[in-house]
This record gives C-alpha cells, sequence and structure tokens, in this order.
C-alpha cells in the first residue's frame, strides 16, 4: 500500500468557487464524417487506455448508486467498471473503485462517521458536512493511492488504505485508484437515489466542475425514470437530459460520447402516466445528435419486472436491481460499448 497523502492532498481538492461554464440551450452539432459513429471518442480512448486512462462518467438515481445490491461493488456500475476491466485489461493498472461518495442510499454505504447530509453539491449531488473536528468520516480502500473531493480545509489523515477526514468542511467522497492513476478504464459512478434529469439540470454548479479533472470520454445518463414515477411530462425530461448534455460539452474538452440509458418500465402501479412516451423521448435524443448520442436499450433485453420477474432481475419493489439483476444489465452495457 502506497500512502499518497501528497497526492491526496495536492489533487483532491475541489475549491470553492470554481466556476461552471454556461451551457447553451439545445445540443445542435456540426456535422462530420463520424456523424454516424457517436462512441467515437469512448471507442478512441480505450484503444489508447495503455498510455492514459479511458474515462467513464456516470450520472444516475438508484439504480447507478446501487440501491437494491446486497453490498458494494455490485451495483451495475461497478460490474460494468469490472467487465470492462477484465475485456480490455493494462498491465499495471486493475483499477481502483475510482469515486465513492460521503454517503449513499444503500444501508451498506463503505463510508462511515457523522455529519450533515447535503443533497446540492458534489459529484452526484451527494456531500456531506463536517462542522469541526468531533465530526469525522472513514473510509477503508484498496489501492496504490487516493484523493479526498472537498470544499474547505478538512484534515485528512491517511494510514494505509484508511482515510480519516475531520471538520470542518465540506466532503464530497473519495477517489481511489489502483494503478489507474495514468492508464486503464477509470469509471467515476454519480449515481444518487431518487434524482430526476431536473435535479440535475438545475444544478450544474454543483456537479460540473469536477468534470474538469475527470476530462470523461463516455458520460453514462441514467436518468428519467424517476420523472415518469412522479408525473414529469416526457417533454420536459428531453429538455433536461440535452441541458445535462450542454453542460458536459461545456466543460469538458474531450467531446465525450453518451450514451443515454432506457430502462424497461419499473414498478406495479399501472396509474402513471404512459411510459412509451420516455421510451420515445430517449430514442428522440440519440436520434437527433447520432454525432454524439448512443441509445442503450435495456427493455429490448429483458421484460418489464412488472410483468415478468421470474429470473429474479428485480427486487420485491420491481424497481431496484437485484444483485443478479445488476450483473445482467451490466454485461448486456459492456457488449453495447465494445468496440
Amino acid at each position: 500500500m502506497t500512502n499518497r497523502r501528497t497526492f491526496m492532498r495536492a489533487s483532491g481538492l475541489l475549491a470553492t468557487g470554481v466556476a461552471v461554464t454556461a451551457a447553451t440551450s439545445g445540443h445542435a452539432r456540426a456535422a462530420s464524417p463520424s456523424a454516424a459513429l457517436p462512441l467515437l471518442t469512448w471507442h478512441s480512448a480505450l484503444a489508447n487506455r495503455r498510455y492514459a486512462p479511458a474515462v467513464i462518467a456516470v450520472l444516475g438515481s438508484s439504480s447507478s448508486e446501487g440501491v437494491g445490491a446486497s453490498g458494494p461493488g455490485r451495483g451495475f456500475v461497478p460490474v460494468l467498471a469490472e467487465n470492462l476491466r477484465a475485456a480490455f485489461p493494462v498491465a499495471g493498472a486493475p483499477g481502483g473503485d475510482n469515486y465513492v461518495a460521503a454517503w449513499g442510499t444503500p444501508r451498506w454505504w463503505p463510508v462511515t462517521g457523522g455529519g450533515t447530509r447535503v443533497n446540492t453539491a458534489g459529484w452526484g449531488l451527494k456531500a456531506v458536512d463536517l462542522a469541526g473536528p468531533e465530526e469525522s468520516l472513514t473510509f477503508t480502500f484498496t489501492g496504490t493511492s487516493v484523493q479526498v473531493w472537498h470544499d474547505g480545509t478538512p484534515e485528512i489523515v491517511v494510514d494505509g488504505g484508511t482515510v480519516v477526514v475531520r471538520g470542518p468542511g465540506r466532503i464530497h467522497g473519495f477517489a481511489t485508484f489502483d494503478g489507474d492513476e495514468q492508464k486503464g478504464i477509470q469509471v467515476f459512478n454519480g449515481g444518487h437515489g431518487g434524482r430526476t434529469s431536473g435535479d440535475f439540470a438545475s444544478r450544474p454548479a454543483a456537479w460540473a466542475p469536477r468534470l474538469r479533472s475527470m476530462q470523461p470520454h463516455l458520460v453514462i445518463l441514467q436518468l428519467g425514470i424517476n420523472d415518469w414515477r412522479i408525473g414529469v411530462s416526457a417533454a420536459e425530461m428531453k429538455r433536461n437530459l440535452m441541458s445535462i448534455i450542454a453542460t458536459v460539452r461545456a466543460n469538458t474538452t474531450t467531446d465525450p460520447s453518451f450514451v443515454i440509458y432506457g430502462t424497461p418500465r419499473v414498478g406495479a402501479d399501472r396509474r402513471i402516466q404512459d411510459y412509451s412516451r420516455f421510451t420515445e423521448a430517449w430514442q428522440e435524443i440519440a436520434a437527433e445528435d447520432p454525432g454524439g448520442v448512443a441509445y442503450f436499450d435495456l427493455a429490448a433485453r429483458q421484460p418489464s419486472p412488472s410483468s415478468d420477474n421470474r429470473h429474479g432481475l428485480y427486487c420485491d419493489d420491481l424497481v431496484h436491481m437485484t444483485d443478479r439483476g445488476a450483473a445482467f444489465t451490466a454485461d448486456a452495457l459492456a457488449a453495447f460499448l465494445k468496440p
């Protein structure tokens, strides 16, 4: 275990007041020879993974966060990272967790300690405010280095594979690496249970500044299902996702690829609004931006759990994925992302 305290302090700070570039309305793009190759940026970065990181950023709700899984590492995002690293290995870079928020919805969240939870700051719109040295967070990791993403001036102590952070300060989360600091595949999970497309679209200053250091080559947007469940219109959800895409583009230099994640209809309540309109809206975003946005249709690979959950892909609530369901999704998505 390498104690990278200097690296952590230099790289882990998300300074208060970092500006976020304003996104323009819409997401029109100039025609190019690669207009029919929406995953080209991602595939090119993946080809270069031996010499520089190929970076994935995920913005999503509870499915991305891992609600329903039995423990850390079993949600679809970490299993996707595992699948891609196994399919495209890089010597000396097995890969770390890359990002674990300071708190999470699942009861098994690997960060312990206390403070005030914040829903309006940080990657994934999650942070913890530590009022003073009497409040702390502890995170144990496996790897070669760690960054603590934060505002303020907290005390940070790294002892082997354990990080202890004491206030005062706002702690966003922990980015850990295992040989993948400068090569390999990095996956930064910004999933947050209960979040809607509007939550991210309306608060770009909370999450977009972190894109400057991530510089993702692929952005997966697993958003919209909660909009549908609470009555947000498909048209508004579409506008929100387009705004998020424009914000990402305005705050990166990589010209990232995007994947719109289309989930099957979940839940057993059939009084909710017409789901087909949301599927159409997701598809329209990709169709209107063929050079940068691809549509991942999970619904084409599995039935709606409300009509058929015989294979146990979803929990009893018919909304959140089991370990099997998360692995099923990660396998399908990994196949979709391969060149």
